[in-house]
């Protein structure tokens, strides 16, 4: 299976997947024969080659022949009832949910009104991208983020700003990363249809490496006057990484009219409260006095906490933030029964395989506590005589070709 990234370059709709997807090598025979497994509907996809701003990319009209007006239960009825294999359903299902539930909470509405949605065009978007994918082989799709213009727009809904309020759910919901194009105004780029389908299925916050096979470009309907109306899709196969790549955050505070007994409290809180880690280093800072650097290391969607805490717990004035990556091995902990009692016991892999193993100090401590016995001591005989984590009968931890679950 392959992997995908898209560059939502100027604009996300339904159309515009599925027409990056026919130009990446989608055969539309192929597509317009597994959405005739869904018997309801009656359509003609014509693929068009064009241009938006100078840059080449694929188009599709969608003609609807039919004249159903869709709501929410016979889409999913649509759907089951359909021949179309089980991991596409499954898929527009889910799709469906992200999209049902979003109108429900911008209109406050348990049964919204499809209203330009409500058409069998929609029907060929959402089925018709999850049936591409599968024809394609791709397994697991990244994203840029989304293209956004200010201003407002009007729709059956009536006036609203430039992200339709279901879209505007779904963004807020999985917290979407916006860019923001201001060279325009009082423009949708993002379409419900286009958002659901990625919002339910594709990576935003996630870096990936992409050995790229093969690329298309869909085009919407509209062009825009300054700037591209346009998405890329690359496929191929993501490089394998021996360290997992993370975005952090990083609060640093200098401080140097707090005791350390003050100081100290303040790191068992913060880790108490969810900080990644919290450490302390001395300086010799202004009027010749020695003062601690504070840092605190935490996830992004916690900065605003940790600092409110920094300023409402210590004498700090202000705070530098940093948003950092980080590179991390695999690790998981486990518990096993030693001589000496249950012990959790940190297991660090690379390369998918065993590389160290590691007591948790908190029960070397209490086991320490318990017999008397030095906490050196009972790591190193934890180490050569516990149970091994292939065969909890064995006599010893092995330090090495032991694969990661």
């Amino acid at each position: 299976m392959s992997n995908a990234y898209l560059n939502l370059i100027g604009g996300l709709s339904g159309d515009m997947l599925l027409s990056s997807l026919i130009d990446a090598g989608l055969d539309p025979k192929k597509l317009s024969k597994e959405l005739n497994k869904i018997s309801e509907i009656d359509f003609e996809i014509s693929v068009n080659k064009t241009e938006r701003q100078n840059l080449k990319a694929t188009h599709i009209d969608v003609v609807v022949n039919d004249s159903i007006k869709w709501t929410w239960p016979k889409l999913y009825k649509a759907v089951e009832s359909s021949k179309l294999n089980e991991i596409v359903k499954e898929r527009v299902n889910n799709c469906f949910d992200l999209l049902k539930s979003a109108e429900q909470e911008a209109h406050d509405d348990k049964n919204p009104h499809l209203h330009e949605l409500g058409t069998s065009d929609t029907l060929v978007d959402i089925c018709g991208f999850f049936i591409g994918i599968e024809i394609l082989g791709i397994d697991k799709i990244y994203s840029s983020p989304i293209p956004v213009v200010p201003g407002f727009i009007k729709t059956s809904h009536g006036i609203h700003e430039t992200l339709a309020p279901a879209t505007k759910k779904i963004v807020e919901k999985l917290k979407v990363p916006v860019r923001y194009i201001n060279n325009s105004s009082n423009i949708e780029t993002i379409t419900p249809t286009g958002m659901s389908i990625i919002g339910s299925f594709a990576y935003f916050n996630d870096s990936v490496i992409i050995n790229t096979i093969t690329k298309g470009s869909g085009a919407g309907t509209k062009n825009f006057k300054n700037f591209p109306n346009i998405l890329s899709i690359n496929i191929g196969e993501s490089r394998e990484k021996s360290l997992n790549q993370e975005i952090k955050c990083m609060l640093e505070t200098n401080i140097d009219d707090m005791t350390p007994e003050h100081l100290g409290r303040f790191i068992d809180y913060s880790i108490s409260m969810g900080a990644l880690d919290t450490w302390i280093t001395p300086y010799y800072g202004k009027k010749n006095r020695l003062g601690h650097k504070l840092s605190l290391l935490c996830n992004e969607s916690d900065s605003e906490k940790f600092s409110n805490l920094i300023i409402d717990q210590t004498s700090s004035l202000g705070i530098r933030l940093f948003r950092i990556e980080r590179l991390v091995a695999d690790r998981e902990i486990r518990t096993f029964n030693s001589t000496m009692g249950k012990i959790k016991i940190k297991l660090k892999f690379h390369n998918n395989e065993l590389h160290s193993v590691k007591p948790e100090f908190e029960d070397l401590n209490r086991i320490s506590n318990e017999t008397g016995r030095s906490i050196i001591s009972i790591n190193n005989c934890l180490l050569y005589t516990s149970p091994s984590p292939r065969d909890q009968r064995g006599s010893g931890m092995p330090a090495c070709g032991w694969k990661k679950k």
